[in-house]
């Protein structure tokens, strides 16, 4: 399982970091299409999958072709995705009895998988499964869906997960929270909004409605509806 911080070094840019989906394919076909030249790496960074106001809205939207475009994309060699807490809870529910399952989206989510056919089901845990907790790319961008483990630092597989607390509406001292260094810039996801403190962006707009991409190339951040 990619549970470590990788450096990609066959993956080349420029890049497009996108945020946290949530299960919002029509946003994932939109990003693509502006893109019509394939110029561009996705960087996936995490929870493809589940939102919980998303998906009680939406109880018979099926996460299967969520699913089928980020494994198609990274057959082609044209994305990477980083695991995402909402990933990892397929991952540990694999093996959980039925009545220990708490959460509707991932019981809904496992439903799902058992109808699609053995090869698939087992193409698409593994591809979550492979996706490691973090890259480090061309040497100045760290990524991570909460935070970024550094080297030679023993951080818990759930931290990267779900990170060091929800800091980003208070006055906290980020750069040490997150133990950054400063000759790389880091991305996000999860924390559920756009945003830019010294060399922490945030590429994660988290709502009902928009998701968001930084493109490497351009040193731009968007916001798509």
């Amino acid at each position: 399982m990619g549970t470590g911080s990788e450096n990609l070094r066959s993956v080349r840019g420029p890049y497009a970091f996108v945020g946290d989906l949530h299960g919002r394919v029509g946003l994932l076909d939109l990003i693509l299409s502006r893109d019509p030249k394939r110029k561009y790496h996705y960087v996936f960074m995490g929870d493809v999958i589940h939102h919980k106001p998303f998906f009680k809205h939406n109880k018979r939207t099926s996460p299967i072709r969520m699913l089928r475009a980020i494994s198609d994309l990274i057959g082609e060699g044209r994305a990477t995705l980083l695991l995402g807490n909402n990933e990892n809870y397929i991952l540990r529910s694999l093996i959980l009895p039925e009545q220990e399952i708490k959460k509707k989206e991932v019981k809904y989510t496992l439903k799902c998988l058992k109808e699609v056919s053995l090869d698939e089901r087992l193409k698409f845990v593994n591809m979550m499964s492979n996706a490691p907790l973090s890259l480090e790319l061309e040497g100045k961008f760290r990524l991570a869906h909460a935070y970024y483990p550094h080297p030679g630092t023993n951080v818990s597989r759930d931290t990267c997960l779900h990170g060091p607390g929800y800091v980003w509406f208070r006055d906290d001292n980020v750069s040490d929270r997150h133990n950054l260094d400063p000759a790389y810039t880091y991305f996000f996801g999860h924390y559920g909004l756009p945003y830019y403190r010294e060399n922490i962006r945030i590429v994660d707009a988290t709502s009902l409605e928009a998701a968001g991409v930084y493109y490497s190339d351009r040193d731009e951040f968007m916001v798509y509806y």
